[in-house]
């Protein structure tokens, strides 16, 4: 498809390109559920970063698209390492998973050689290769309630969802001071405000804010456990990534929901609108490309992970 004048076309014109190439390219297209409601609309699979490399491989697809950051699409190409994936922006990535890097992780196992390392999924390849076991949102809670007490823990690189793990289940964990900004700017203060201006509604929360904020809530949980959550329930404040208040309200408008802060944006997930994804289909530039060994260390690590879920 050349010379395309990418700027001139309508939402309409590039939703039936999207078809086309889909079906010609054989891709399968992936959107992480922050993602803008119009790029959302092409994907074959709407999910959390670990459900759509999941789903992924289990299709026949000889590509996949992902709609989302770096390290989502580093996690897809790991669980389909004979397949080509493609990201939706050439340089969508993570603050959270970049303030970290591989050589801090081995810094920190030289102090205690002994330790699981636990690494939430939401991390590059090359720091969960470092890691002996990796955790989503939904299941960390979980995965650190599986180590002997004795054990010794180090947990990266979130340290909000580390400390939630580590208060629910009463025993110190080893952490990065590592955070995800879109959360982690949300306090007590914030939580308590919006609860009084919604006061019967369910206060339901990302392990990625700060622990005050998750004490605060009703429920903490991942982003699929929020839509799980909302299906059921009517009245709802939304405290995670703008971008699934939109979804669930698209899905569900009958419901009453609430965001817990317009603030929480991240804008990395913005980076990807409808156009920039299907010129990404149509032009296949953006490759995701990870070593074997990063391949096989990582994959060792998120095997022991999929026992849990």
């Amino acid at each position: 498809m050349e010379n395309i004048d990418w700027s001139s076309l309508s939402n309409d014109d590039l939703y039936s390109i999207a078809k086309k190439l889909k079906k010609e390219k054989n891709c399968f297209v992936l959107a992480h559920n922050y993602q803008f409601m119009e790029v959302q609309k092409i994907a074959d699979y709407v999910g959390d970063s670990l459900q759509m490399a999941k789903v992924a491989a289990k299709t026949d697809a000889d590509m996949i698209l992902m709609c989302g950051i770096k390290i989502m699409a580093e996690t897809v190409k790991i669980l389909n390492p004979n397949r080509k994936v493609l990201m939706s922006h050439y340089d969508a990535d993570c603050p959270l998973a970049n303030m970290k890097t591989p050589d801090d992780l081995r810094a920190l196992r030289e102090k205690y050689p002994d330790a699981e390392v636990v690494c939430y999924v939401n991390s590059p390849a090359t720091l969960k290769a470092e890691s002996t076991i990796t955790c989503t949102s939904a299941n960390a809670v979980q995965v650190v309630a599986s180590i002997p007490r004795e054990k010794t823990i180090i947990f990266v690189p979130d340290k909000n969802i580390g400390a939630w793990a580590s208060y629910k289940n009463k025993r110190k964990l080893i952490m990065f001071d590592s955070y995800c900004y879109v959360h982690e700017q949300i306090t007590l203060e914030d939580a308590k405000k919006t609860k009084e201006a919604y006061p019967d509604y369910s206060l339901i929360v990302h392990p990625e804010c700060r622990l005050e904020v998750c004490k605060e809530a009703d429920f903490v949980c991942s982003t699929s456990q929020m839509i799980d959550f909302v299906k059921d329930n009517d009245r709802v404040i939304i405290g995670t990534e703008i971008g699934l208040y939109y979804q669930l309200k698209y899905r569900y408008p009958e419901k009453n929901l609430a965001p817990l802060s317009s603030k929480m944006v991240c804008n990395d997930m913005k980076k990807t609108d409808l156009r920039c994804a299907v010129r990404a289909l149509a032009e296949e530039k953006y490759e995701i490309v990870l070593p074997d060994e990063i391949m096989r260390k990582t994959r060792r690590s998120m095997d022991r992970m999929l026992l849990f879920i």
